[in-house]
């Protein structure tokens, strides 16, 4: 447990001496329940919106970040799914000549 995190849980908040690292993330709760994973530096804006710390996460590049905020995201599309060469958009067909 960070310094960040004790600091975010603290009831009331208490502003850290520091800025959190960059690859420091928080998991914040909104108060209907639902969770995201979001960087640690905005934690006193989440915390004043009435949102609460409930966990913490060290995420070192963009891959282990894609996988953190959005599972499978990194997954190939299921199958029967079609995917244009042109636009490389899954779902999308690309246009055929007539």
């Amino acid at each position: 447990m960070s310094v960040f995190l004790t600091a975010a849980q603290a009831s009331p908040y208490v502003v850290p001496t520091a800025t959190p690292p960059g690859d420091l993330y928080f998991t914040y709760q909104r108060p209907d329940g639902d969770q995201f994973v979001g960087s640690a530096a905005n934690a006193e804006n989440y915390l004043r919106l009435g949102f609460t710390v409930v966990g913490e996460l060290t995420l070192s590049d963009s891959d282990s970040f894609r996988d953190a905020v959005s599972p499978g995201a990194g997954a190939p599309p299921f199958e029967g799914t079609s995917v244009s060469e042109v636009t490389a958009t899954p779902g999308v067909k690309a246009a055929t000549a007539p």
